[in-house]
């Protein structure tokens, strides 16, 4: 009886655990889904209304625009897209993916969706198989390192299912896999009922590991939002700069005052740190 005892509630510390491990991955998710959209949205009003500004300021200084190349240069490397087409698809799909903002995932269908979200977590996670960060990486090789993050493999099938494997987890299991499924465990033995005190030991190990899992899972969550925070506030700042120049300096650079010189050259370095701020991912140590 006692043994009996043992089992359920090891069994049922096991189905808790995974119950809140599943939970706070799906808010991980979430915030990265959330992340990418406001990367690429911010990043391109930014870029427009850079390129707005300069285009009204005669003899501009070459610092201002080697920094939008920059930016529009980092936008490429977390989309795999040319900013030609990043920007005939500013009112599309491709940078909203769906208007619930963290629900871009479960907004949209994954079809059109795949690389997108692939791209969404594997450039704020992921490391390709060679040790580069994915978000260093661009156009199809991002996406084909993105899908092989998810897959849990080199781009290969050598050492897990690679890309093969990122796609069918981003179709089926959801991104990065990290859904441990229930009809999983219970296929594994740990919710049968015989052997009690073999199973309440492996359902309370397995429980304890999983539970250790949670606060990482809560403290990346928490690291993505802290880059989501960053991206907004850079956006921010440099528009308010923007609207400040354009109602108050003069239209050609060489009339400038001293101040407005360093107040543009702040300027770019906020738009220099926008795209430094893009590259940035989170280690996941779990």
């Amino acid at each position: 009886m006692f043994k009996e005892t043992y089992r359920k509630e090891a069994q049922q510390r096991l189905r808790s655990a995974v119950d809140k491990y599943e939970n706070v991955c799906k808010c991980l998710q979430d915030a990265a889904a959330s992340l990418y959209q406001k990367r690429v949205k911010r990043g391109v009003e930014t870029i427009k209304l850079c390129e707005s500004y300069i285009n009204t300021l005669a003899n501009s200084p070459k610092e201002f625009s080697k920094v939008i190349a920059e930016l529009k240069f980092q936008l490429k490397e977390i989309t795999g897209k040319d900013w030609e087409l990043i920007d005939a698809n500013t009112n599309k799909n491709f940078v909203a993916g769906s208007t619930a903002g963290a629900g871009l995932v479960a907004g949209a269908g994954v079809a059109f969706l795949g690389p997108t979200a692939a791209m969404a977590f594997a450039t704020t996670f992921g490391t390709a198989s060679t040790g580069v960060a994915i978000s260093s990486l661009s156009g199809a090789a991002a996406t084909n390192a993105a899908l092989a993050f998810l897959g849990g493999g080199a781009l290969t099938t050598i050492g897990g299912t690679g890309m093969a494997g990122g796609s069918a987890l981003l179709a089926m299991a959801g991104p990065v896999g990290w859904a441990i499924g229930g009809a999983a465990l219970a296929s594994s033995g740990l919710f049968l009922e015989h052997e009690n005190k073999k199973i309440g030991k492996e359902a309370n190990s397995r429980a304890f590991e999983i539970e250790g899992l949670i606060p990482k899972v809560n403290a990346s969550k928490q690291e993505v939002e802290l880059i989501e925070k960053e991206t907004i506030r850079l956006a921010d700042l440099i528009s308010s700069e923007i609207q400040y120049f354009q109602k108050n300096a003069p239209k050609d650079y060489p009339g400038f005052s001293q101040p407005f010189k360093e107040r543009l050259g702040v300027l770019i370095n906020s738009i220099h740190a926008l795209s430094q701020s893009l590259k940035k991912t989170v280690n996941l140590k779990l």
